[in-house]
C-alpha cells in the first residue's frame, strides 16, 4: 500500500538557519494544519457522540450492554454481554478516527459545493489516498438515499449520457470510435418532480423500454402526469403504471431558450450533474452510481449544507457501516475511484 506524502510536511522540515521568511510561512502553514487536524479529546465533539446510544452491541448485535466507563477521548465506553466493550462509533465511518469529526464536516462541505477530492485534498491539507478513503465511506452512507424516493404528480424525465473513461473507449476494427449512443456512452436517467430528483444508471448506449421501466418502476407514483421528450424507451413505463404522458418532440425543443423549454426542470439538472461529474472526471465508471447517490443527496432537501452534513452524521451513527483503511487500499475498490 503505497501511501502519500503527508500535508503537514513543509520544505524545509529538518533545516536550520532558517530566514525570516521561512519561519514564519512555517509556523502560519503547521498552526492551520493542526487547526484542520484536530484530535478528538481536544475537538470538544465527545458529548456530540455520546449522545448516540448505540442499538446493539457491534459485535454480537445483542441489546445487552451496559456502560463501561469512557475512553481517554471522552467518549462512553460500553461492555456487552459478550465480554467485548465498544463506543458509539464502534461499527460506523468514525470507527477509530483519531481525528476529530469536524475534519469530516469541512471535508464533506467541499464535496457539497462540487470541489474534487483532489482540491479537497489540498484545502483540508489531507493525503490524496486519505480523500479518496473517506470519499468511499461518504458512498457507504448515502448508498441508500434514493431507494425510497417516489415522485409523484408532475414529473419530468428524460435521459443525459456520460463518457467512459478514455482508457476504456471500445474502438471498432479499424480503429474508429464507434459512434452515436454506444457502450462508450454511459445511461442516465435523471427524473424530478420539483421535490425530489433521481438519478440512476440506466446502463450503456441507447435506452430500451425495459431498462427505463426497470429502473424508475418504483420511484414514480401511478397514475401521475410524466413529462417527457416522446422517447420511445418511456412507453413501457407509461402504460404500466400507467401514467399521464405529455410528451415533446425532441427536435422542437432544440432551439428553444431555457424559459420557454417545457423540459428545462430537468435539463437544468442534466447540467448540474455534468458539473460535478466534470470535477471527478477521472474517476472509474463502475463507481457511477455511487457519485449518483452523493450528487442526489446534495441536490435534494434539506437545502442548507450544514444540515446535510447533520445528516451524514445522522446516518452513519443510525445505521452503523464501516470501511477499515487497510482493507480499503488492500482491495480492488480503490480502483473504483
Amino acid at each position: 500500500m503505497k501511501r502519500t506524502e503527508s500535508r503537514k510536511v513543509t520544505p524545509w522540515e529538518g533545516e536550520d538557519n532558517l530566514s525570516a521568511t521561512q519561519v514564519f510561512l512555517k509556523k502560519y502553514y503547521e498552526t492551520h494544519y493542526a487547526d484542520r487536524h484536530r484530535y478528538v479529546e481536544n475537538s470538544g465533539e465527545s458529548e456530540m457522540i455520546n449522545s448516540y446510544i448505540p442499538a446493539k452491541c457491534p459485535f454480537c448485535m445483542s441489546a445487552k450492554f451496559k456502560k463501561s466507563g469512557y475512553a481517554k477521548s471522552g467518549i462512553q465506553r460500553y461492555m456487552c454481554i459478550c465480554g467485548k466493550t465498544f463506543l458509539p462509533t464502534t461499527g460506523t465511518i468514525f470507527d477509530d478516527h483519531k481525528i476529530s469529526i469536524s475534519e469530516w464536516m469541512e471535508y464533506c462541505l467541499n464535496l457539497f459545493r462540487h470541489v474534487s477530492i483532489t482540491a479537497g485534498s489540498w484545502n483540508n491539507k489531507n493525503a490524496f489516498t486519505t480523500s479518496r478513503y473517506w470519499l468511499q465511506k461518504l458512498f457507504l452512507t448515502v448508498a441508500d438515499i434514493q431507494e425510497n424516493i417516489v415522485l409523484s404528480d408532475k414529473i419530468w424525465l428524460d435521459e443525459t449520457f456520460y463518457s467512459v473513461r478514455f482508457e476504456d473507449i471500445i474502438f471498432k476494427d479499424n480503429g474508429d470510435k464507434l459512434r452515436g449512443l454506444s457502450q462508450n456512452q454511459i445511461c442516465i436517467g435523471v427524473a424530478t418532480d420539483k421535490r425530489n430528483t433521481l438519478f440512476l444508471v440506466e446502463g450503456t448506449g441507447k435506452p430500451s423500454q425495459k431498462k427505463t421501466f426497470e429502473t424508475f418502476r418504483n420511484h414514480i407514483k401511478p397514475g401521475s402526469t410524466l413529462i417527457h421528450d416522446n422517447e420511445f424507451a418511456h412507453k413501457k413505463l407509461v402504460l404500466e403504471l400507467p401514467l399521464k404522458s405529455i410528451s415533446y418532440a425532441s427536435k422542437d425543443l432544440k432551439k428553444l431558450p431555457d424559459k420557454d423549454n417545457p423540459m428545462n426542470p430537468v435539463n437544468r439538472s442534466h447540467a448540474i450533474l455534468k458539473k460535478f461529474l466534470n470535477s471527478h472526471s477521472g474517476f472509474n465508471r463502475d463507481n457511477l452510481q455511487g457519485y449518483l447517490n452523493l450528487f442526489a443527496f446534495v441536490t435534494n432537501p434539506p437545502v442548507d449544507l450544514l444540515e446535510k452534513v447533520e445528516l451524514v452524521i445522522k446516518m452513519a451513527f443510525q445505521n452503523p457501516k464501516t470501511l477499515r483503511y487497510r482493507d480499503f487500499f488492500g482491495s480492488n475498490s480503490v480502483n473504483l475511484l
